[in-house]
């Protein structure tokens, strides 16, 4: 999932030339990348990432401090929130799990990029990845949750780069799975202008090494493009395992940006029109401070 989160409202009554029960929505705030990849069966699988994708973004949605760039007097509370989300989500699915026998031990990583300048913010747990390319290098920024991490980490296993260890598909942490706690990793980076980053499940690394993702990376092709590149490139490779990627360039703030105040009328039938509203204001640039903030040009691929 790639999402901007934005003020909004559900407008009620009103003297504008917009329909009653219309939502309008203001500037981008921030954004938000996911990556789910689950495991427990086709079936399983996808509902448990569905479940978590949908819970966290559930979270979010009813937390306030979503609405605010957190500074460095309430950082510490923000991290918190974000491990709270992730080991709620991690109990919804362990208690739907329970409730059907097919769903019976599925699981899922989720790995979630949240981005609000000049910081982003990774919560994650799994084998999902997210990397940082910054002036041509590329680095991973998240820690494999498999057992054959772990191992090579103490001493038991020695990393084969021409083999992968079956134990590089074993997971000890992640949602669901019928363990009873989940361990939420949080990392903090500082972000710069010309910052790619890319969140993928563990189908593109089965196959393509680092120093081969960084090279597709540092092409520098529109995020859609490069998305695509690298699943065809994990395909021709081997292919096993379903991929997804996101990737997302920061780039310097638009000069000509202006505030936008959308409207979206619903239907009497609850469907969303497609039939968007512009009111553009000229805002005084000093006083809005996300108007500073440079643009996330960012795509998925499944």
């Amino acid at each position: 999932m790639v999402a901007e989160l934005c003020r909004s409202l559900n407008q009620c009554e009103s003297s504008l030339p917009i329909d009653a029960h219309s939502l309008l929505y203001g500037a981008s705030q921030s954004h938000l990348l996911m990556v789910a990849d689950g495991m427990g069966g086709h079936q399983a699988g996808n509902r448990a990432s569905e479940l978590a994708i949908q819970y966290f973004v559930g979270c979010i949605l009813s937390s306030q401090q979503w609405m605010t760039v957190p500074d460095q007097a309430n950082e510490g509370r923000f991290l918190e929130t974000l491990r709270s989300f992730l080991a709620a989500a991690h109990q919804a699915i362990l208690m739907e799990s329970s409730s059907k026998e097919s769903y019976r031990g599925m699981g899922t990583t989720l790995t979630v990029a949240y981005l609000a300048w000049p910081k982003m913010w990774i919560v994650h747990a799994g084998d999902t990845r997210c990397y940082l390319l910054r002036d041509a290098v590329l680095q991973q920024l998240t820690r494999d949750h498999t057992l054959a991490n772990q191992m090579a980490s103490q001493g038991l296993l020695v990393p084969d780069p021409s083999e992968r260890s079956p134990w590089s598909n074993v997971l000890w942490n992640a949602l669901g799975a019928s363990e009873p706690q989940i361990v939420a990793e949080i990392y903090t980076v500082d972000l710069q202008i010309g910052d790619r980053i890319l969140l993928c499940s563990d189908g593109l690394n089965k196959h393509l090494e680092d120093h081969q993702i960084q090279a597709i990376l540092n092409n520098r092709e529109a995020p859609d493009t490069t998305c695509e590149i690298l699943i065809q490139r994990s395909n021709e490779l081997g292919g096993s395992d379903n991929v997804t990627t996101i990737v997302a360039d920061i780039l310097p703030p638009n000069p000509q940006e202006l505030v936008t105040y959308r409207a979206q009328r619903l239907s009497a039938d609850s469907e969303i029109l497609q039939e968007f509203i512009d009111y553009v204001v000229i805002p005084d640039r000093t006083t809005v401070d996300h108007l500073n903030q440079p643009e996330l040009h960012s795509t998925a691929e499944f």
